[in-house]
């Protein structure tokens, strides 16, 4: 563009120096460098914070899981759980009167 002003005898009304133009380059290259490192400090600040929540919570749950398994009652094998305590006290009447009282014998596959 200067060619063609330089060709129709026409000047801008201002000019840079070039040493301004290097300085103004080298400035905006040092903030594009710091910004960069910056965003990407953060974005890996962000993710180790989410990575430790993550592992946070598994182990919680996992030692939840641990705990309730070892405070469970066992299931009584000799078939005289409270259900069928329940039913053993009850009259013909009112089993009758139970839905789903009488089970189908199951099949031998």
């Amino acid at each position: 563009m200067n060619e063609l002003l330089n060709d129709i005898d026409k000047r801008l009304p201002y000019q840079e120096s070039d040493e301004y133009l290097d300085s103004l380059i080298d400035s905006a290259t040092e903030h594009a460098i710091t910004h960069h490192a910056h965003s990407h400090s953060k974005w890996r600040v962000t993710m180790i914070k989410l990575s430790a929540a993550a592992v946070t919570l598994l182990a919680v749950g996992i030692g939840i899981t641990l705990l309730n398994g070892h405070t469970a009652q066992p299931v009584p094998m000799d078939g005289q759980g409270p259900l069928d305590e329940f039913l053993n006290t009850l009259s013909d009447e009112e089993a009758a009167q139970l839905q789903y009282y009488e089970i189908e014998e199951i099949p031998e596959y």
